[in-house]
């Protein structure tokens, strides 16, 4: 696999961004890719999952490229004051679209993340299901806006970023699985450790899809809220996408 930083900058932001990306190398293995967008959390950036797992070695001799952005601590979301983190993973998306041989369309991307980035996997892989097939969470932070259990207290920026009621808004995914046809749903996928303090929230999420009837895996594992438990079941989400990309 090859590696490369980049550097670009983003409309949305109005400032200069970086995203990791991980891509084929070898010949042998044809183009276009498909291209998983993996998240961070909130005390992370654009580098980590590279200096935190395997992920390179996981994709390795999959026609799959990761792209990994960098979204600050703005819960992939457009500030009601503050910068637009939301817009600006759309706009990459169109920006590795036009400049890497990928499967530009719904059927070649995936997304996922951990913490803030689990969070952010779902809200943007349901919102815009029309541009992702599959969507995946590790520990994700999914009722933050419905105050479940301790999330908003890691994170001061929430009132600026959410607004005083996001609950049952466009940037909740409880609400946005409600009120999208469950047909045109990406397939779902959500993990979390046992002793993870973000579990609650998972199960909460995993109780409304059930009470929704919404097909998803979800899963628990020992484990809790650190990279020994995400660099362990990234493994699993990569598989995961790779069969529903029909990689596999």
């Amino acid at each position: 696999m090859a590696f490369a930083t980049i550097q670009y900058f983003s409309q949305a932001l109005r400032k200069a961004s970086a995203f990791n990306i991980v891509f084929p190398d070898d010949p042998r293995i044809d183009r276009p890719w498909s291209v998983y967008y993996l998240l961070h959390g909130l005390s992370d950036d654009h580098t980590i999952w590279m200096r935190r797992t395997s992920i390179e070695r996981y994709v390795a001799g999959l026609p799959m490229a990761v792209v990994m952005p960098d979204g600050g601590r703005g819960w992939y979301t457009n500030a009601v004051e503050g910068a637009s983190y939301e817009d600006d993973l759309l706009e990459l998306v169109s920006f590795v679209d036009r400049t890497f041989p990928v499967k530009a369309e719904r059927s070649g991307r995936a997304i996922g993340g951990l913490s803030m980035g689990g969070y952010g996997a779902v809200k943007i892989g349901v919102k815009y299901h029309d541009r992702f097939s599959s969507v995946n969470s590790h520990s994700g932070a999914l009722g933050f806006v419905h105050g479940i259990g301790e999330g908003r207290a890691l994170s001061p920026e929430f009132g600026r970023i959410f607004g005083p009621k996001p609950s049952g808004g466009s940037d909740d995914p409880f609400a946005l699985v409600e009120q999208i046809d469950h047909g045109l749903l990406p397939k779902l996928r959500i993990d979390c450790g046992t002793e993870d303090f973000l579990l609650d929230q998972n199960r909460a999420f995993h109780g409304h899809l059930n009470d929704l009837q919404i097909p998803h895996e979800y899963e628990e594992f020992p484990g809790g809220h650190d990279w020994a438990y995400w660099d362990a079941h990234v493994q699993e989400a990569v598989g995961f996408h790779a069969l529903n990309l029909g990689l596999r």
